[in-house]
């Protein structure tokens, strides 16, 4: 059982997440929309994909505009026309950043799930656990989203891996679990990035350290 203190720290660090949450998400669409943009153009030129390059511009400028349907439509035929394109789950991740901030969950975890399944980038992949396992701990499947984030591996998302586990074991209830991880969390990142500063500030509210 926790004490009072524990119990509204813990609840102070979900609140937290429920205000701040869309707006984490929006900003991860604002990356996902011009790295997409950027990478899918360099690729456009460089390889000559034209029917995918078309196809990604869709699901940029639906994007941009905020319209989730046609969105999802044009990632879902870039799916379809060239699986194995690169362009194919950077449009999937931008789909579901989309469909997520417009409250289709369904369509976002479904190209996360594509975006698993199919990206030959390990980032790419590893980028849509971080972002499937948050939705699934939206709805409170949390044995399924710690053993998602089992998968991700490359040092480079360590210390986001971490917090988002943290996050997630708090969510569920186990407190001293949830502190390990923003502990590792913090280790696995350097003084003055911004993972260091929050899971920082967790610990902190935890009484970690």
């Amino acid at each position: 059982m926790y004490d009072l203190e524990e119990q509204e720290k813990v609840d102070a660090i979900k609140a937290w997440w429920k205000t701040y949450g869309r707006w984490v998400w929006m900003g991860l669409l604002a990356v996902a929309v011009g790295y997409g943009a950027a990478r899918g153009w360099q690729y456009y030129r460089s390889s000559q994909e034209e029917k995918a390059g078309v196809l990604f511009d869709a699901v940029r400028t639906a994007a941009q505009q905020g319209d989730a349907a046609r969105t999802l439509q044009a990632a879902k035929a870039l799916q379809a026309a060239q699986s194995s394109s690169p362009l194919a789950p950077r449009a999937a991740l931008i789909s579901a950043a989309v469909s997520h901030v417009k409250g289709d969950n369904t369509a976002a975890r479904q190209e996360l799930e594509w975006v698993v399944s199919n990206a030959k980038e390990p980032s790419l992949a590893e980028l849509a656990r971080l972002r499937l396992a948050g939705l699934l701990a939206d709805e409170k499947k949390y044995d399924e989203a710690l053993h998602l984030l089992d998968g991700n591996r490359l040092p480079d998302f360590a210390s986001l891996t971490q917090d988002l586990r943290g996050d997630i074991l708090l969510a569920a209830g186990k407190t001293g679990e949830a502190r390990a991880a923003y502990q590792a969390a913090l280790e696995k990142s350097k003084d003055g990035d911004v993972m260091h500063q929050i899971a920082k500030s967790k610990l902190d509210a935890l009484g970690g350290r």
